[in-house]
C-alpha cells in the first residue's frame, strides 16, 4: 500500500487526486484504497482493473441493482450504456450515502459533472454531509478546472500529478491553498497537500 511519509487518510476524509491521462492518479488511488475496508467505485470507463485486491474481496457489476446486492468489501460499478445517466448516478451515490460507513471512488469526475455548474444532489450530499455519517469521496479528474468545485472545495487531501494545462494547475492552486500546485512534479511524481499543514510536500510512486 502507498504511504505518504508515514502519512495515513482516515476513511472519512473527502480526497481529490489531479492528473494527466496515464499520470498515475488511478494507480494510486488502487493501491492507498486497497487497504481500506467498504470501497465503492465507480468507473464510468468501464476499464478499471484492481489487481491490488483479493478476488474474494472484489465485486465488478455493470447494473446498478447488483451494487445494492454487493457482499465483498469493494465492488466496482461500471454501468452499462443504459445506466450511464443521471438518475442512475445519483441513484449510486444516494446508496452511499444512506450505507454509510463506505468510501465512494469516482475515477473520472468529469463523467457524473460535466460542467462546473452540474453535480448529482447525492454526491454533493456525500461532499457537503457525508464525513457525520462516515462516508468519504475519492475524487479523480484530469481536468480540475472543467468540473463542478465541490469535490475539490471539500476534499481534506489533495494529491496533484502533471497537468498540462495551466489553468488546472491554477484551479488546484487556488482551491486547495497550495501555491505549490502551479508546477508540475514530474514523470511519476505527484503533489500531496493536508489541509491541517502549511506546505505540500513531494512524493513519488513507488
Amino acid at each position: 500500500m502507498i504511504r505518504i511519509q508515514g502519512t495515513y487518510i482516515p476513511a472519512d476524509h473527502h480526497v481529490f487526486i489531479a492528473g494527466r491521462n496515464g499520470s498515475g492518479k488511478t494507480y494510486l488511488a488502487r493501491n492507498y484504497l486497497a487497504g481500506y475496508m467498504n470501497v465503492f467505485c465507480l468507473d464510468i470507463k468501464g476499464t478499471l482493473t484492481w489487481p491490488e485486491v483479493p478476488k474474494e474481496q472484489l465485486t465488478i457489476v455493470k447494473h446498478l441493482k447488483d451494487v445494492y446486492r454487493c457482499k465483498t468489501q469493494k465492488c466496482i460499478y461500471k454501468p452499462v450504456p443504459e445506466e450511464m445517466t443521471d438518475e442512475f448516478y445519483n441513484n449510486f451515490f444516494k446508496f452511499i450515502y444512506t450505507r454509510e460507513n463506505t468510501i465512494v471512488w469516482v475515477d473520472e469526475v468529469m463523467g457524473v459533472t460535466p460542467n462546473p455548474h452540474k453535480i448529482p444532489f447525492w454526491y454533493r450530499a456525500i461532499l457537503t454531509r457525508g464525513r457525520e455519517l462516515g462516508v468519504a469521496a475519492w475524487s479523480l479528474s484530469q481536468r480540475p478546472s472543467g468540473i463542478n468545485l465541490l469535490p475539490i472545495s471539500e476534499a481534506r487531501h489533495f494529491l496533484a500529478f502533471d497537468l498540462n494545462l495551466e489553468e488546472d494547475r491554477k484551479r488546484m492552486a487556488k482551491t486547495s491553498g497550495a501555491p505549490e500546485f502551479f508546477d508540475k512534479p514530474g514523470k511519476f511524481k505527484f503533489w500531496y497537500y493536508n489541509v491541517e499543514n502549511d506546505n505540500a510536500i513531494l512524493a513519488k510512486l513507488k
